[in-house]
C-alpha cells in the first residue's frame, strides 16, 4: 500500500494538471509559495487537513479522493 504522503502527491499534481494549473496559479489561490505546492507535489510533505479541504473545493472533489489512491474520475474545473 502506498503512503499517504505519495498518494496526496500524485492527487494534487494530477488534478493540478488536468485544471491546466500552473503550481504558482494553485498557490496563489491557497496563498502559499510555489514552493510549497512543489514539495506537496513530491511527497516531501503534506498540506494540512484545512489545505487539503480547501483544495477539495478549488478541484470540486471530495477530500476522500485527495487522500485515496482508489480514484475513479478526476475533475476538472469548468471556468
Amino acid at each position: 500500500m502506498e503512503d499517504v504522503k505519495s498518494i496526496v502527491a500524485k492527487n494534487i499534481t494530477e488534478l493540478r494538471l488536468l485544471n491546466n494549473m500552473t503550481q504558482l496559479e494553485l498557490a496563489e489561490r491557497l496563498n502559499y509559495s510555489d514552493k510549497t505546492i512543489s514539495k506537496w507535489e513530491r511527497g516531501e510533505s503534506t498540506p494540512d487537513i484545512a489545505v487539503l479541504v480547501e483544495m477539495s473545493e478549488i478541484f470540486g472533489v471530495s477530500l476522500d479522493y485527495l487522500v485515496k489512491s482508489e480514484n475513479i474520475e478526476p475533475a476538472v474545473i469548468e471556468n
